[in-house]
């Protein structure tokens, strides 16, 4: 029997090893070809990536519609720069602050105007230009253009927007002068509103003066429409312009210019200019309480869980689950495809290569909070209320505030911080809400935001032009019912130094820089004049 068994096993070792030499060749043949294949693969995805990336740096934009040249336009002097100066900061020390919704300084926004019709005489004398006082604090100018009375061939009027008020400051914190001091110091205007957004105010009108002054006939009717509160929500000032445009029959504008991005300096790492960022929507935002009822009691009892602790765990599961990313679904895309060609190498391929290699971006946009607004919904917990004394509270409650990416809504918010939180007990109340605004058109074929784009390049003809969805709120959202090209760029250089002054301290800007700000708007004004083709509203994003 031992022998026989002896005899199978022989048997089924020999059969084992013919059937693997058999194989063997086959296995051998198999992994070759696999070989082959990825390597094949991976060699496609580099030409292709070193292709795109070549193609990306040999792009060119251009950004001019046929303007004429500006050395051929009325040049801003440069005899007066102190006195335009002299003027923003004046209007600087008027303490147009915005306290919360319908609560604004009244008699502050009255003084500003003074200052207004003072500092431009010009404007506020002029047959051609009609000034309304809307409800009560807003401004809102006609300037009536030479073709007004044409029948054919005239575009829609236009309007530049901005605000005159401001944000509260802190006591005590700023370092090199008061807030509303209004001081010049070494070159460089102080004061709250500098930056957001007396400066726009200041500079629109000086454009105006300056071009009135030199005898300019303006051919195209446009409106200067400032706010009084868009500080706090904007439906008493921006919101009552729009009433009024439809009040008096003015239903379309062809485009609206309001403050938002700047000239960035380092924004991008990799990108050594200057980038030029045009806003093209803005997010919407919700504010979210979040609230706890327990049962109250005595401290030295406590259960094992309390409101204040169920609602830290909330906010703490709201705080490490952030809302997933959208890049790709709004203008971010693009805008890494506009700065590519100005990239340098290693970040080109990035950069031209979306296709592939946007997770890879994703992921690097989410290792910084500034970045990371780009691509996704916010979540930031503003307010904590919970217990008055030493015993058990009976309820807690948290405001937060969203900041809604374009392709994101108030319903997958919700419940996306319900799914993340996972606790009935906490109840989710919207107090307050307002959409995104629409992705407005944009590129080198439409027609309004070449022209902004194309001032811009005059003004600063190094940077680097890129739309992008601004994370902040601005008046647009009141006009949305006026026009579909809504763009948001506040045409200064903004440095890394300079940032942290918006809505916080020592808010700045320099003189040269705030005269670089009033020529982009002589600019745009005199190329708005410029009869052009091709006026399109059909593309939108993803032109490349």
């Amino acid at each position: 029997m031992q022998s026989l068994n002896r005899k199978i096993r022989e048997t089924q070792s020999y059969s084992q090893r013919q059937r693997k030499q058999k194989e063997g060749p086959v296995v051998k043949m198999c992994s070759k070809v696999f070989v082959i294949i990825v390597v094949a693969a991976l060699s496609l995805i580099a030409v292709l990536l070193g292709l795109n990336t070549v193609t990306s740096r040999q792009k060119q934009f251009q950004w001019n519609m046929n303007r004429k040249d500006v050395a051929s336009l009325p040049q801003l002097d440069r005899e007066r720069i102190h006195q335009r100066a002299e003027r923003l900061a004046k209007a600087l020390t008027i303490q147009t602050i915005s306290w919360e919704r319908d609560v604004f300084e009244t008699e502050a926004l009255l003084q500003l105007h003074q200052h207004l019709k003072n500092s431009f005489p010009l404007l506020h004398s002029s047959p051609s230009i009609e000034v309304n006082v809307i409800n009560g604090y807003s401004l809102l100018y006609k300037i009536r253009g030479s073709n007004d009375d044409k029948a054919e061939n005239v575009l829609p009027p236009y309007m530049l927007a901005a605000h005159l008020d401001v944000v509260p400051v802190a006591n005590g914190t700023w370092k090199v002068a008061e807030p509303f001091e209004g001081r010049i110091i070494d070159g460089v205007i102080y004061g709250r509103g500098a930056l957001d957004d007396k400066s726009s105010v200041m500079g629109i009108l000086e454009a105006v003066e300056f071009l009135i002054e030199n005898n300019y006939t303006f051919q195209r009717t446009f409106y200067i429409g400032f706010g009084h509160d868009e500080e706090v929500s904007g439906f008493e000032g921006a919101g009552h312009i729009a009433k009024h445009f439809k009040s008096t029959g003015v239903d379309h504008l062809d485009f609206v210019l309001d403050e938002g991005y700047f000239v960035l300096e380092d924004l991008v790492e990799g990108v050594d200019e200057l980038v030029s960022v045009i806003g093209v929507t803005e997010k919407g935002f919700a504010t979210l309480e979040l609230n706890v009822e327990m049962s109250p009691g005595h401290s030295s009892i406590p259960p094992k869980e309390t409101a204040i602790g169920v609602l830290a765990k909330a906010v703490s599961a709201l705080e490490t689950n952030p809302h997933p990313s959208m890049f790709g679904n709004g203008p971010e895309m693009d805008f890494f495809s506009y700065i590519s060609p100005s990239a340098n190498i290693g970040h080109s391929v990035i950069f031209s290569n979306l296709w592939l290699l946007s997770p890879l971006l994703s992921e690097i946009l989410a290792r910084n909070p500034v970045t990371d607004a780009i691509q996704r919904t916010t979540t930031a917990v503003t307010i904590i209320q919970g217990g008055y004394k030493v015993r058990l509270p009976g309820s807690a409650s948290a405001t937060v505030n969203h900041r809604i990416h374009p392709a994101d809504s108030l319903d997958q918010v919700i419940e996306h911080n319900r799914r993340v939180i996972n606790d009935p007990r906490v109840h989710i109340k919207v107090v307050d809400y307002y959409p995104p605004t629409p992705i407005s058109p944009y590129g080198q074929d439409v027609s309004p935001f070449n022209l902004i784009a194309s001032s811009v390049k005059q003004i600063y003809p190094s940077s680097v032009i890129a739309p992008a969805c601004l994370p902040a709120n601005t008046d647009l959202r009141r006009y949305v019912e006026l026009s579909d090209h809504l763009y948001r760029i506040t045409p200064t250089v903004l440095t890394p130094v300079t940032r942290g002054g918006i809505h916080g301290d020592d808010e700045q800007i320099t003189v040269e820089h705030y005269h670089n700000f009033i020529r982009f708007y002589v600019a745009l004004m005199l190329n708005a004049d410029q009869p052009v083709g091709g006026h399109s509203a059909s593309r939108h994003h993803r032109e490349l």
